[in-house]
């Protein structure tokens, strides 16, 4: 009995012995998980290159003739002829078109018998006023009369005149907008024809109310591309700047000459979309990272010399194209372009690739 209650006491102490054993490694290994560091973060290097960085602004406009005209009818009418087609060259004075006269010749011709008439009849009263041998009354009355009716003739004539329409300027017909026997009146409004030059051409733009100091102060440069010729840049000048900002949309106008030469005279036309880049700033060999690797606005992560995670401040960062300017002694330095968005300060980091690879 003695000793089969030893064996009992024996076999419950190797027991536990066994199992403070096993638990005593089971909370070991669960402490050594707890304080393993976090594997390194995977992010993409790159080192500062040096680059020329330009601040621009773009804006799109129709190219339209300088001295665009579009005329409208002075009288009411049919039109009887047209003179002139569109990509006519036509010089001040050229006949474009002509509106039935018939009726304002008749009218011509009645102001034109009642003037002589007035004037028959106010030198035949100034003579009898001057003899002595009619009243003030009836002078003053003939003399009226007739200046009246030499008015009237006057205006019929120029009505007259009007039926016959011509260019105001030299250039080339850019549309004709009617037909023979077309009606028209001033009233309407219906454009007869347009008329502009092909070598004098502009574009006018319309840009945000913030960048009109810059303007005022003179842009360094101008491109300008026709849309539909990518490959064909323009010459551009600013001609004018609007004095003043429009209340409704918060912008300024701007109006740029384009100068063409031989090969691009062949192709633009007015109407033609064209965009055009005004160069606010530039900065000359200047070391750059790519945009990519400011986070939050002025930061940028940098890797030290034992391969963690430095965070550097930059102070009103200069983005242009892509990129953005850094100080200049941090050539030859490594920097997250890519994975920066979990770093932390002193974070260890594996190297995926770059420009440092």
């Amino acid at each position: 009995m003695r000793t089969g209650k030893r064996r009992i006491f024996q076999a419950s102490v190797i027991l536990l012995i066994i199992a403070v054993v096993i638990l005593a490694r089971f909370l070991t290994a669960s402490g050594t998980r707890r304080v393993t560091p976090p594997p390194p973060t995977p992010v993409r290097v790159e080192k500062p290159v040096v680059r020329r960085l330009e601040e621009t602004i773009t804006a799109y406009g129709n190219l339209k003739s300088a001295n665009q005209v579009t005329l409208l009818p002075r009288v009411a009418g049919s039109i009887t002829a047209l003179f002139a087609e569109a990509g006519d060259a036509v010089v001040e004075g050229s006949l474009l078109a002509e509106i039935d006269r018939e009726a304002y010749e008749l009218d011509l011709m009645r102001a034109d018998a009642a003037y002589v008439s007035a004037s028959s009849t106010w030198e035949r009263i100034d003579r009898l006023f001057t003899a002595g041998n009619s009243t003030r009354q009836n002078w003053e009355d003939a003399r009226a009369a007739h200046i009246a009716a030499e008015a009237q003739s006057a205006a019929a004539r120029l009505r007259y005149d009007w039926t016959l329409v011509h260019s105001p300027t030299e250039g080339v017909v850019l549309t004709r907008h009617v037909n023979v026997g077309s009606l028209v009146a001033p009233e309407a409004g219906t454009p007869l024809y347009t008329v502009g030059s092909l070598d004098n051409l502009e574009v006018e733009l319309r840009l945000p109310e913030a960048y009109y100091p810059a303007f005022s102060a003179g842009v360094p440069g101008i491109r300008a591309i026709a849309d539909s010729f990518p490959e064909m840049p323009l010459v551009a000048q600013i001609r004018l700047l609007a004095p003043w900002i429009d209340p409704a949309t918060r912008t300024f106008t701007v109006t740029c000459r384009i100068l063409p030469d031989e090969s691009t005279r062949l192709f633009l036309r007015p109407g033609m979309l064209l965009h055009v880049e005004f160069i606010l700033n530039v900065r000359d060999e200047v070391l750059t990272l790519p945009e990519s690797a400011l986070g939050g606005g002025k930061w940028i992560w940098s890797v030290d010399s034992e391969g963690l995670a430095r965070r550097l401040e930059l102070d009103a960062p200069f983005l242009s194209s892509g990129f953005v300017v850094v100080p200049g002694d941090w050539e030859g330095g490594r920097f997250v372009v890519e994975g920066q968005h979990f770093l932390r300060e002193g974070a260890e980091l594996r190297i995926l690739g770059g420009s440092d690879e």
